[in-house]
């Protein structure tokens, strides 16, 4: 009886397993597609030849981004809209990092934990987005200019 039930419960834990991790691959599946898809345009538009980072920001509209070495080995940021394809491509150079950003948010926000940084438009404005959680466990948006990382916006407690 208990062979039977400690089988019964492998082969249970087993299903649970595997379709926990097909669950996973396919949830990662948006993300992928959409790299991909960027970096295409970045290489076909910016003559784009590595990538370092990619970015997928998700506002007033949807940007995806990345980051890397063009033919001339110059960084360059390409910012493609989801919507329509517009795409924005600009030197690294001119603009605070990520780390910057995040550095430039726990000076303003204090004793926060940094989650995520993605970068975007406002308008025509590049902007790095810092998601954040307070000490109150709420969570929060920092929003600075990318070229010198002005604040922008701030939205707390959610």
């Amino acid at each position: 009886m208990k062979k039977a039930i400690l089988i019964t419960l492998a082969v249970v834990m087993s299903v649970v397993l595997v379709f926990s991790i097909t669950l996973l691959m396919i949830s990662q599946d948006p993300m992928k597609d959409a790299e991909k898809e960027t970096t295409a345009i970045a290489k076909e538009t910016a003559g784009l030849v590595t990538v370092s980072d990619f970015y997928w920001y998700n506002r007033s509209e949807t940007y995806f981004s990345v980051f890397g070495l063009n033919e001339t080995d110059e960084e360059i940021m390409v910012i493609v809209a989801k919507d329509g394809g517009k795409t924005i491509i600009l030197n690294q150079d001119e603009f605070i990092t990520e780390q910057e950003a995040k550095e430039l948010t726990r000076e303003d926000k204090g004793s926060v934990d940094i989650l995520e940084a993605r970068i975007g438009l406002e308008g025509e404005l590049p902007i790095w987005e810092i998601s954040y959680k307070e000490e109150n466990g709420r969570l929060g948006y920092y929003v600075l200019t990318a070229k010198s990382g002005e604040w922008v916006s701030d939205i707390e407690n959610i």
